[in-house]
């Protein structure tokens, strides 16, 4: 895997993150973890959360769907 290191760094942070923010019984889905390690990476920032989704799913080629994010992170920007 060519990732390897900076896999294993963002798995211990979201499980660790999910032992934080989540109550025993639920067992929150690895991405939903993730995703709150990234948040407040960001400071909860949510135009910086877009553009990281972006960049996600270009990477990833959903080509359209990120199409649909880009189009949202410039209303948010005009909007500034």
């Amino acid at each position: 895997m060519k990732n390897e290191g900076s896999n294993k760094v963002l798995n211990q942070l979201a499980k660790a993150r999910a032992k934080e923010a989540f109550v025993k019984e639920y067992t929150p889905e690895h991405c939903e973890s993730l995703g709150l390690v990234l948040s407040s990476h960001f400071e909860w920032d949510g135009l910086c959360i877009l553009k990281t989704l972006s960049a996600a799913l270009e990477d990833s080629n959903f080509h359209s769907e990120n199409e649909v994010i880009t189009d949202m992170i410039t209303k948010i920007e005009e909007a500034i």
